[in-house]
């Protein structure tokens, strides 16, 4: 199994470095409007704004361990951190692979170096991308409660739904998503093969200290979590419209980055290319910013997340791999 994962990094790297340049090729080409509105020029001009955005993503992902580590030590165990925190990162070099789902090689090296259950990593990411989702849909509940105030009950009404949605949510974790098996495990065993047969995923559903993780202050920490780290990332993309004398909220810039986000994941495509570009243009366009800041901007917040983190997890995986591998 050693040499078909190794195999398989060493395909997503190579697609990787040949889809980077592409990508910023691309985004230079469809940012060519003008001056004002030319990548470059705005990088140059943005610097101090970028270079601060970047420190604010770079806490946002901060957040984001440690609500990895809140979820994985609930399950009882407890990797060496300057260790495991160099595996997580390294994770991230596959955030531009469909879905994200290259991220899940974090399970083998957590397995290969920690002897820790594929079973629990595998879970612990998929919750994860569950609070990364319920994030998103925090932020998109306020912006149309605050924004469209004529189309959404109110406020007070919004509260008590989400405590209720909470609750639920909790609740069907509890019982353990016995009407989501089916689906999840034809998705699991079709998507995931990489991980080979080593666990069933009936045993997903039926992991020790599970109730743990479950607890409603455990999960309020993992939802403040999610919260501060996508909605840093948000603050980065405002500063960079107001910076260019724009007229935009700060939860309204928030809901444009996530918005466009997921619904770019789910294209499947790597990283959600083209299409979470070409959501955010259009909802940057409806909030009065034309095409040609547009794209730029938009580039410009993309190098900043998903390249970025993308780089790092490279150095990452580079400097870790040979641990992992060092028997093959």
């Amino acid at each position: 199994m050693n040499n078909i994962i190794k195999k398989k990094i060493n395909r997503s790297i190579k697609a990787l470095i040949f889809l980077f340049p592409i990508t910023l090729a691309c985004y230079l080409f469809f940012s060519e409007f003008g001056q004002s509105g030319n990548l470059l020029f705005l990088i140059n001009k943005l610097f101090f704004q970028i270079s601060f955005g970047l420190f604010l993503v770079s806490i946002g992902y901060v957040m984001r361990y440690l609500r990895w580590r809140l979820i994985i030590n609930s399950f009882g165990f407890y990797p060496l951190i300057k260790i495991e925190s160099k595996i997580w990162l390294a994770s991230y070099s596959f955030t531009a692979t469909p879905g994200k789902l290259g991220e899940l090689i974090r399970c083998f090296f957590l397995k290969k170096i920690f002897n820790i259950p594929l079973k629990y990593s595998l879970f612990s990411i998929i919750f994860e991308r569950l609070f990364d989702l319920i994030a998103a849909i925090i932020f998109a509940v306020c912006f149309f409660t605050i924004k469209y105030k004529y189309l959404i009950v109110s406020s007070g009404q919004i509260l008590i739904i989400g405590i209720i949605f909470f609750i639920v949510l909790t609740l069907l974790l509890r019982i353990q998503l016995i009407d989501y098996r089916k689906l999840l495990a034809y998705f699991i065993e079709k998507k995931f093969k990489f991980l080979g047969k080593v666990f069933k995923f009936e045993d997903v559903i039926k992991l020790s200290n599970l109730k743990t993780l479950l607890k409603m202050n455990i999960l309020f920490k993992i939802t403040l979590l999610s919260l501060f780290s996508w909605g840093l990332e948000g603050l980065s993309f405002f500063l960079l419209i107001k910076s260019l004398n724009f007229d935009i909220s700060l939860l309204t810039a928030t809901f444009i980055h996530t918005t466009s986000g997921f619904l770019g994941a789910l294209t499947m495509l790597p990283g959600g290319l083209v299409f979470t570009e070409a959501i955010t243009v259009s909802i940057l366009k409806l909030q009065t910013i034309p095409t040609d800041y547009g794209i730029p901007i938009t580039s410009i917040i993309r190098l900043m997340t998903l390249w970025y983190i993308t780089f790092l997890g490279s150095i990452s995986l580079f400097i870790i791999r040979k641990e992992v591998f060092k028997d093959v």
